[in-house]
């Protein structure tokens, strides 16, 4: 018995000196690669040692994806100017992190919630109107992926806010900080665009409007984040007189009504005080004074540009709002699937129609929704904002909440107005909005700690 046990180890022993000869092969050549690299190409040997770092740091901690992939955002079309792939790499990071979570944390996923399930109804929506309308449309297929990729960034944002013990307002914080931080450096490459070369200010963005959604919506995270604790209140206090300016700098109506809408309900609700509107306004203004000094000419023109163009640009929106309207009274139930209205749009233009430069969109995004995905779509789309509200609305119940959720609510209260002229579905702010709110949800939150 001894000696077969002896045998066995002594068998054991070669066969993992073996394996670990036969390891050496490979590593040494691995190691003559990357030498040669380094020597041949230096500088791509350093990025890509960069990257792998960073990459191998989102995969274990998914936090830091969700904080990577929050920043990068509002510089999408920036990012996708160094590769179109950008920013769909930044969120296939974000599943796989979060996919890492699940098999290596031995907690359980925290996603009971109402707004969790209207966001698996809407995703199941887009599938059934998928292959029974739009199918057959240019770009369905990635209209779809897009609805998709931002509802799963919704439950990944939620189960990792709620995540494990007492730090969700911490992690939400922390989302906001950077979401704050990122639309405000953005605001800032708009406003050196604008003062400039003139326009309208677009920043990182291809489109004027979607950039404004951006900044409206980090409006009251910048608020929220300057008047609470810490040394660096002042610095959220620029962040929002920055975002404000860069707003005014994209002259898009709806952007504007939104935020005097979150002026006057964050001066009810308690996240602004009056003196501090009035604080804010002046800094506005001197910044406003300041810029029309320096590059007088340049402001003047983007103004006679907007005024000449404001016209014909109301007459489009009523035009596609009709237009929208009239295809989801023609197809109710699923719509024209994903990308119906850009596919099959011109079929609905009003008769006398005589310009249809900017029919491409609804420029409403409740109108777009319901004209794609029909009244079912619509109905699960608002649910998940809904559910967002008002899990926000009751946070500010608890006295250690109450900031975070006054702002996720004056944040959403601007944004659905604001969405009123704009089609932003396809875009992050709404979704990080819904999430927030429902990841705050002090209800359910004890329920599942019960």
């Amino acid at each position: 018995m001894v000696t077969s046990t002896a045998t066995a180890s002594s068998t054991t022993s070669r066969t993992a000196a073996a394996a670990r000869t036969g390891l050496v092969a490979p590593a040494v050549l691995v190691v003559a690669a990357a030498g040669a690299l380094a020597v041949r190409w230096p500088s791509v040997v350093l990025v890509g040692l960069l990257a792998a770092a960073v990459v191998a740091v989102m995969l274990l901690h998914v936090e830091r994806a969700v904080l990577a992939y929050v920043a990068v955002e509002p510089f999408g079309d920036l990012v996708g100017t160094l590769h179109p792939a950008a920013v769909k790499v930044a969120g296939a990071l974000l599943f796989v992190a979060w996919a890492v979570r699940l098999v290596l944390d031995a907690r359980p996923v925290r996603l009971r919630h109402p707004g969790v399930l209207a966001a698996i109804a809407l995703a199941l929506v887009v599938l059934a109107s998928l292959a029974l309308q739009g199918a057959s449309h240019e770009g369905a297929i990635g209209i779809a992926i897009r609805y998709w990729s931002y509802l799963a960034v919704l439950v990944v944002l939620v189960d990792t806010v709620r995540g494990a013990g007492p730090g969700r307002l911490e992690r939400a914080r922390r989302i906001a900080v950077v979401f704050t931080l990122s639309c405000s450096a953005a605001a800032v490459v708009g406003l050196v665009g604008f003062l400039a070369d003139g326009g309208r200010a677009a920043g990182p963005l291809e489109d004027a409007n979607d950039f404004a959604f951006f900044l409206v919506t980090a409006v009251p995270m910048a608020l929220w984040l300057a008047t609470g604790p810490g040394r660096r209140r002042w610095l959220y206090g620029a962040c929002a007189v920055l975002l404000v300016a860069g707003i005014l700098a994209t002259f898009s109506r709806g952007a504007l009504l939104g935020l005097a809408v979150m002026v006057l309900l964050g001066l009810a609700l308690g996240l602004v005080r009056p003196r501090v509107v009035v604080a804010g306004l002046a800094a506005v203004v001197l910044a406003v004074t300041v810029a029309w000094v320096t590059a007088s000419d340049v402001i003047d023109r983007s103004v006679q540009e907007k005024q000449h163009v404001a016209a014909s640009n109301v007459d489009s929106r009523f035009t596609s709002w009709e237009m929208a309207a009239a295809m989801t009274a023609d197809r109710p139930l699923l719509g024209h699937g994903p990308g119906g209205f850009q596919g099959e749009g011109d079929r609905y233009v009003p008769a006398g129609t005589s310009d249809t430069t900017h029919l491409d969109v609804a420029h409403q995004m409740y109108l777009d929704v319901s004209s794609e995905l029909g009244l079912l779509g619509l109905g699960a789309f608002l649910l998940v904002l809904g559910s967002g509200t008002a899990g926000a609305w009751r946070a500010r119940r608890l006295p250690e909440l109450a900031g975070a959720g006054t702002a996720v609510v004056v944040a959403m209260a601007g944004v659905l107005v604001a969405a009123c002229f704009l089609s932003e579905q396809y875009y992050l702010p709404v979704w990080l909005l819904a999430a927030l709110g429902i990841s705050l949800d002090p209800r359910t939150a004890e329920e599942e700690d019960a």
